[in-house]
């Protein structure tokens, strides 16, 4: 019942915009009644195009990565469910999950990593971040059999982590 209220509000204002754009154009004089429903969809789904064409461009992508990053400060759970959902969406195009928190065997330790890219080879590209600035770090390409992925952690965590000098490291899984 919610979902009729709010569409039929939605509608409503997309119809008196419609009705303007109709008497400016002098469409209600050649389609009567109907010019104003016919302009208002016009409006709407050109407003549909517009929206999707517009992000491709940089500034909305910075714009939406930005508000991605408050949901993940005030919204606990946010990242884990976002990756759930990429991770069934990926499933669904056959691509290899990326972007991961995994360790990176050196020598013999482990490090903190980020899972960059893997290929059917069976080379991977992965970032190691400097401690404490989780931005700035090397790029290595290694094999598969040199990491462990850490499928229980978020890269939130990771990354709060290499912020704390490792604090919380021996806990992940």
């Amino acid at each position: 019942m919610f979902f009729f209220v709010l569409l039929e509000k939605v509608w409503k204002f997309f119809q008196n915009y419609g009705e303007k754009f109709a008497h400016f154009l002098r469409l209600d004089l050649i389609l009567g009644k109907y010019a104003t429903d016919i302009a208002g969809g016009v409006i709407l789904i050109l407003l549909v195009y517009f929206s999707g064409y517009l992000m491709r461009l940089s500034l909305l992508r910075r714009f939406t990565k930005w508000v991605d990053d408050k949901l993940m400060i005030f919204l606990p759970g946010y990242e884990k469910n976002k990756k759930e959902a990429e991770a069934k969406l990926n499933k669904r195009k056959g691509k290899p999950s990326t972007d991961l928190p995994i360790l990176l065997k050196n020598g013999e330790f482990w490090q903190p990593a980020h899972l960059i890219e893997e290929d059917e080879k069976g080379n991977a590209v992965v970032f190691l971040p400097n401690a404490p600035a989780k931005d700035q770090g090397q790029i290595l390409i290694v094999k598969k059999s040199d990491f462990k992925k850490l499928s229980e952690t978020t890269l939130g965590n990771l990354d709060n982590s290499i912020k704390s000098f490792g604090k919380g490291i021996l806990s992940f899984k």
